[in-house]
């Protein structure tokens, strides 16, 4: 299906154009959210849709929802009535086409005549590289939904805090409880056999997709997952997620963002190991 195209200009946690404008308009669009109806935009054919569809009906909890297609989106999409919950295609500002798609939450309103998507948008999740079909995403998706919708609650909480993006869910403090599997061709370093394993102390693997699955689908109590989101072929003015999910709990421990080039590939560095090993040595 043809997709919204996300402006992405920010590198803070998350891009937010609702910063942009009144600290009034980000108060009532965040304090108002659990009155109104989200709609949740998906195509009848895909496969990643019908599991989004799933896992709405099983997890979204914050606020009255229905489901829409996107035809109906194109209709109903000025209407300041509505939040909407839809994959959006995302473009950084050195890239010429977009290569990142994002599962983003946003307002309905007038400002989309003129294209501003970033108007109102109130968190938008790396999901996966544009066009990827392997679907390997899907076993995160109800992790997804529970930590846009532990966001939303974060900030009702604290309204000044989502000024400027500020707002982070979650952080490294009670992983060194987690065993973290990282998948096979995600860490972006020459590491030695078992490295990863001695530098967290014998709590992390590095493992197949297969195995990374089947941890997710045991609903395994005592894992997070690293996660990479990069574009399809690394190229000049792209970007790579990195992000580190406790799939049972819907949490995010991590998130970290980089360009992509000859000193930082794709994937997780070194020093991202390092930060996330820290836990793990006191």
């Amino acid at each position: 299906m043809r997709r919204l195209i996300l402006l992405v200009f920010s590198l803070s946690f998350f891009t937010f154009a609702s910063a942009e404008g009144p600290v009034k308009d980000v108060r009532n669009n965040f304090r108002n959210f659990g009155s109104r109806t989200t709609k949740i935009v998906l195509s009848a054919d895909g496969i990643i849709d019908a599991y989004i569809r799933d896992a709405v009906t099983k997890e979204w909890k914050i606020s009255p929802y229905e489901f829409c297609t996107p035809q109906e989106y194109e209709v109903i999409k000025e209407d300041t009535s509505f939040f909407f919950l839809l994959r959006t295609d995302g473009i950084f500002s050195k890239e010429y086409e977009p290569s990142i798609e994002f599962l983003s939450l946003i307002k309905g309103g007038p400002k989309f005549r003129k294209g501003l998507f970033m108007s109102a948008e109130l968190i938008s999740l790396p999901f996966q590289a544009k066009d990827d079909d392997s679907g390997e995403i899907i076993p995160f998706i109800p992790a997804y939904l529970q930590i846009i919708q532990d966001y939303i609650m974060a900030v009702q909480k604290n309204i000044l805090a989502s000024i400027g993006g500020n707002v982070v869910l979650g952080d490294l403090s009670g992983i060194n409880g987690k065993t973290l599997l990282f998948k096979e061709g995600d860490i972006a370093f020459p590491a030695a056999k078992d490295e990863i394993k001695w530098i967290f102390r014998g709590r992390a693997e590095v493992v197949s997709q297969e195995v990374i699955e089947s941890a997710i689908s045991e609903i395994s109590q005592d894992v997070a997952i690293g996660l990479v989101i990069s574009p399809v072929k690394a190229h000049k003015g792209g970007y790579c997620y990195k992000l580190v999910i406790d799939p049972a709990e819907g949490k995010l421990y991590y998130f970290k963002k980089n360009r992509i080039n000859e000193k930082s590939p794709v994937g997780f560095s070194l020093n991202d190991i390092n930060k996330l090993s820290a836990p793990y040595k006191r």
